[in-house]
């Protein structure tokens, strides 16, 4: 927790609501520096750490340069994203922003609802077999971060695409998050990765408004009402409630490290928030690979197009060749796996478990007719549940203008509705005379759909629904 001092910031009203008492994933360093460049807007004076170290605002303008984000857009084919050899490169730099309304980097920043949109185009481009996240960034906001990491490793899978990401050169805080979501990390040799902690910032104007004799007097229903006001000093025990709240996110985002990773929550928590470069990464857990960066890409493309190589997708591990290094733990139970052939194109293949049925004893008549009874009632709560998914997608006030994306998501996806909804919401509404120019849209318009009616209810439309899901997807299982 830090204390920020300072003159009069209501020419920045929306900014501070936002990096104010709000908790952040950001390396700390990069926070000093934020705060820095923004001194003579703020009003800020001076910056105090925990450890009571007081940074003037002019002696931190020159590290800040080293911060900045660089990115020249690539548009290939009305592509949001460059793709070469089969992979989707998709550009992740500056600070993380929710609901930043951007599908590329812009005035050094990169949306969540970019990353999302991005990665849901990738999926249904035909042109690309993997995606990798190109990433430089110090992290950004909590909101949106957990939910983006989540949907990422889930549209990957459901795609049937692999996800990677190249720490190019430092993906931090919410950074780290992001990259977790990916089945394999490569870092470069000055690659900088870690720092899964959180930052809290509170401004104090309660010396200034004495020395300027000003009073404010806040009239308020709620104890808890004014909490963090920046009229008062921070009293103790609203400090302490802080603390507890960003130790309980911290808790969270190492949980969310700790599924995609393989790594444990303690040893994540361990960390301290600290960072680590190149192979000190690889060595704590938060990076599978060291690389040359301008090698990566070549690498994951050579990757994809070789025979026999599989990924385990959704695999505790998170890495991608964790299976081949142990064929026992590949064999363990039934898992999905992708396959990458000699054209490069994928498919989805179930290993079965290593228990075969020669090994099984044969079932009774009686326990056959259960079976089968209860084959028949899953099946047809199964054409229901999927009735109702596919229904609420298409029918669904975010599916107006992107009919082509939503028809997608509904037949060549595991999402959810609401996953598939939220897909929808990060894409911009593009003009009448601009509705078939994405490569989606292209893509989609050549694919026959089935004709789904909205009004269906019954056992024998949920049926013919399913009937035309399969003839959609191909999937007869």
């Amino acid at each position: 927790m830090g204390e920020i001092q300072g003159d009069d910031m209501s020419g920045l009203p929306h900014l501070s609501a936002k990096v104010f008492n709000r908790p952040l994933l950001v390396e700390p360093g990069y926070a000093r520096v934020f705060f820095s460049a923004l001194a003579d807007r703020f009003g800020i004076s001076r910056l105090v750490d925990v450890e009571g170290e007081v940074l003037a605002g002019h002696k931190l303008q020159e590290p800040a340069k080293g911060f900045r984000a660089e990115h020249d857009g690539v548009e290939c084919d009305r592509r949001p994203y460059f793709v070469h050899g089969g992979v989707a490169v998709v550009p992740v730099t500056g600070s993380l922003r929710h609901r930043y309304g951007h599908i590329q980097p812009y005035s050094g920043s990169t949306g969540y609802d970019g990353i999302i949109a991005n990665m849901a185009q990738a999926c249904a481009d035909a042109g690309v077999k993997g995606v990798m996240f190109d990433n430089h960034t110090p992290g950004g906001e909590v909101s949106g971060c957990f939910d983006t990491v989540q949907t990422l490793r889930k549209m990957a899978d459901a795609a049937g695409k692999p996800l990677w990401s190249l720490c190019n050169d430092m993906n931090c805080s919410a950074g780290q998050a992001l990259a977790s979501a990916a089945h394999r990390r490569l870092i470069t040799q000055t690659g900088i990765a870690g720092s899964v902690g959180v930052v809290m910032a509170h401004v104090s104007r309660a010396r200034q408004m004495e020395e300027n004799g000003v009073e404010v007097t806040l009239i308020h229903s709620g104890a808890c009402k004014v909490e963090g006001n920046p009229y008062q000093a921070l009293p103790d025990e609203v400090r302490d409630k802080f603390q507890m709240s960003t130790d309980k996110l911290r808790q969270q985002f190492a949980q969310i490290v700790a599924d995609h990773t393989g790594m444990s929550v303690e040893a994540v928590l361990a960390t301290e928030a600290g960072v680590y470069t190149g192979q000190e990464a690889v060595d704590i857990g938060f990076a599978d690979e060291l690389i040359n960066g301008h090698e990566a890409v070549q690498y994951f493309s050579e990757y994809l197009s070789s025979q026999g190589r599989v990924i385990t997708l959704g695999s505790t591990t998170g890495s991608a060749m964790s299976d081949q290094n142990n064929p026992a733990a590949a064999a363990a139970g039934t898992q999905q796996q992708l396959k990458a052939d000699q054209s490069g194109t994928t498919q989805v293949a179930e290993q079965p478990p290593v228990n075969s049925e020669a090994q099984q004893p044969a079932p009774t008549p009686a326990a056959q007719q259960a079976a089968a009874a209860s084959v028949d009632t899953g099946a047809a709560d199964a054409a229901a549940a999927m009735q109702d998914r596919i229904g609420g997608i298409l029918q669904a006030e975010e599916a107006k203008g992107c009919e082509a994306t939503a028809n997608y998501l509904a037949f060549n996806t595991n999402l959810t509705k609401e996953e598939a909804i939220g897909v929808m919401a990060t894409i911009p509404a593009a003009p009448a005379s601009n509705q078939m120019n994405t490569a989606l849209d292209k893509l989609m318009a050549n694919e026959q759909q089935p004709d789904i009616d909205a009004d269906a209810g019954d056992a024998p439309a949920g049926n013919a629904l399913l009937a035309s899901y399969e003839k959609a997807t191909g999937d007869k299982g």
